[in-house]
């Protein structure tokens, strides 16, 4: 995936570094154990609330391998100067569930039937 921010391009990496990165954020205690959640937390946040405030994470995360990453402000203003919110997450999250490291680690279909669960409640 491809991003243009402060008018330099930038190719997205969804591998095992952006996993790396996103976990360095959020751990939980299991077991006796620190297990890292990040990954698992930002991108089921990002498809569970579509709150594009997770794209922060998720871009810089993909951009941690390349020799200069733009500030979180650059990231914010690219972010607010999309025309169409809603495709853009579309656009982050279909990339995302193509991802074969990710497959085993986001619940896409638990996501999905969660939303329906959350919805359910507001119309009663």
């Amino acid at each position: 995936m491809k991003i243009t921010i402060s008018k330099k391009d930038y190719t997205l990496h969804f591998g095992l570094d952006f996993i790396e990165q996103l976990d360095k954020n959020d751990t939980v205690a299991y077991n006796g154990s620190e297990i890292a959640v990040g990954t698992t937390m930002v991108i089921g946040l990002l498809a569970d609330t579509r709150n594009p405030k997770y794209l922060v994470p998720i871009i810089k995360a993909a951009l941690c391998t390349e020799e200069s990453i733009p500030a979180d402000a650059e990231i914010k203003q690219w972010i607010e100067s999309q025309e169409n919110m809603k495709n853009t997450v579309d656009a982050f999250l279909l990339n995302l569930q193509k991802v074969n490291l990710l497959q085993e680690m986001v619940n896409w279909k638990a996501v999905k039937v969660a939303n329906k669960e959350a919805l359910k409640m507001f119309l009663s």
